[in-house]
């Protein structure tokens, strides 16, 4: 464990290595749609991939990312992972995923991409099913580790217990989720409204708040307390809190928490 731990910090402060030569690119024209403008595809996309194998991905894995977007987090894998890993991703936007399936892994058998029919007041407004109810596309077990960047975030909280649930169910035994957020502590109350942090998360939300009240879902915000206990009730054992600088600072830097499955 206190290897794992060190090997993880230090994937989250250090600068990735330098992506190959021929590392796919998205162009600027989709970045949008995973974040800020200026978002960096391979730069990002190989900080991710630092932070799956210090959290113990190997090329043998099956990885499933949620809410993959434009594929920042599959492009570097595909010189990762072996002939017997496998990485699936789905996402609400069919822009993106229509993007990955023609330029990321194309006609590789290891790597799927899926577009959910799924409601999402800001990436997908035509959805047909509630977020609250989607189910997964893969059977129980199915996944060495579930990757979600970014969702959390996003998700109220009839969503989000939707799933997390989904998470460990298709978890292996003994599988690892590592999962962003922006937890509310007391670091963060004691700053809201102070102008040292990035967003004040002051209007309550059934089980959740938002800094955006117009449009609750641009960015959401879960108490501390209460997720630890979701995961605890779902057998997930907690093994880093890795507590982003946003509670302090302007940035959106957002907090990370790895469990792991009970076997």
């Amino acid at each position: 464990m206190r290897a794992f731990l060190s090997n993880l910090r230090r994937a989250l402060s250090l600068t990735p290595a330098p992506p190959p030569s021929d590392a796919v690119a998205a162009p600027q024209e989709l970045w949008h749609l995973v974040g800020a403008a200026d978002a960096d595809f391979i730069r990002v996309g190989q900080q991710f991939k630092e932070l799956f194998v210090a959290a113990g991905l190997q090329p043998h894995h099956a990885i499933l990312d949620v809410g993959c977007g434009i594929g920042r987090a599959a492009a570097p894998l595909v010189d990762y992972l072996d002939a017997k890993g496998r990485y699936a991703g789905f996402d609400v936007m069919t822009q993106a995923i229509d993007w990955c399936k023609a330029n990321i892994a194309i006609g590789d058998p290891r790597f799927e991409f899926t577009h959910a029919d799924m409601h999402s007041d800001r990436y997908n407004p035509e959805g047909s099913q509630p977020a609250s109810t989607f189910v997964f596309p893969y059977p129980d077990a199915s996944f060495d580790y579930v990757w979600l960047g970014s969702v959390f975030t996003h998700l109220l909280a009839a969503d989000q217990a939707q799933f997390a649930r989904e998470i460990a169910r298709v978890l292996k035994p003994g599988g690892t989720s590592i999962v962003s957020w922006y937890l509310i502590d007391d670091e963060a109350r004691a700053n809201t409204g102070n102008g040292e942090i990035a967003f004040d998360f002051v209007h309550a939300l059934d089980g959740c708040w938002t800094a955006t009240p117009d449009l609750p879902e641009a960015v959401i915000g879960y108490d501390l307390k209460p997720i630890l206990a979701q995961y605890e009730a779902l057998n997930l054992d907690v093994l880093n809190q890795a507590l982003g600088v946003w509670r302090r600072q302007p940035m959106q830097d957002q907090d990370i928490i790895i469990a792991r499955k009970r076997a």
